[in-house]
């Protein structure tokens, strides 16, 4: 579970709530004053219905999905990458690419790129297939995290939308005093609704998973240097040095396996 990213949802949705309950209390107003069902429809119904516009089928039924990876998904960092790659190397210069079939290896396309290298693919093979991989998976997350992104963009906008029909409506009915508090009502609130979506959902979450993105890369990058130079049988610790120009140099002298 990613720590950070549960405390920052959970804890934006408790700040959110108990600011609202102390704010009733003290004007001894109801907690149901800040609840406004048309408010509700213009800005998350507007929203999903932007969002099918801009996003396709698939992007949509994966969305729930892609946004769960910022709660679950933890990055392995890359100085423990480049420990593993390290260890990989040693091994193979020792007792030969072919004793890489015996180790247990976590990362799925670290593992992949080892059994191509026990399997005998040639260097460029081994290269472009890797490569190609990682720009699939570039691709993939820049999708996702636009169809994210753009419902924290578009919330505050349909936010905007429920405030201008609220006003409507208020300007409308201006010799209506009974009418004037709900309407000034559901012009305030949408542009609560609208601001906290964008602010405390949906913009963070594409944040992190921008940063996930990248750091995935990053560790993919590395894993393709690792492995064309074990199968070139270069020294461990020239792989190392190499490596480590991945990693800031605080860092460094914290790689381990």
């Amino acid at each position: 579970m990613n720590v950070p990213t549960l405390l920052g949802f959970f804890g934006g949705w408790g700040v959110l709530i108990t600011a609202i309950v102390f704010i009733c209390n003290e004007n001894g107003m109801p907690i149901k004053s800040f609840y406004s069902q048309s408010g509700m429809i213009i800005v998350v119904a507007g929203m999903i219905m932007a969002t099918l516009l801009k996003a396709s089928m698939s992007e949509i039924k994966n969305l729930f999905s892609i946004m769960g990876q910022s709660f679950v998904g933890v990055i392995e960092p890359p100085t423990s990458i480049i420990g593993k790659i390290v260890d990989l190397a040693t091994i193979a210069r020792k007792d030969g690419i072919i004793a890489l079939e015996s180790q247990e290896i976590s990362n799925p396309f670290m593992a992949t790129a080892i059994r191509m290298l026990v399997d005998g693919a040639q260097p460029h093979v081994v290269k472009q297939t890797l490569s190609s991989e990682l720009v699939a998976m570039k691709l993939r997350h820049k999708h996702g995290i636009s169809v994210i992104a753009y419902m924290g963009e578009v919330a505050p906008a349909m936010g905007m939308v429920g405030t201008l029909v609220g006003l409507v409506a208020l300007l409308a009915n201006m010799d209506d005093v009974a009418t004037l508090g709900a309407n000034m009502s559901v012009a305030v609130l949408t542009t609560l609704y609208g601001a906290f979506l964008a602010n405390g959902v949906f913009l963070p979450i594409a944040n992190k998973l921008g940063v996930q993105s990248d750091l995935e890369s990053l560790n993919r990058e590395i894993i393709i240097q690792g492995v064309q130079f074990i199968q070139a049988g270069g020294n461990p610790r020239v792989l190392e040095d190499q490596l480590n120009a991945y990693v800031a140099p605080s860092a460094r002298n914290t790689v381990t396996a």
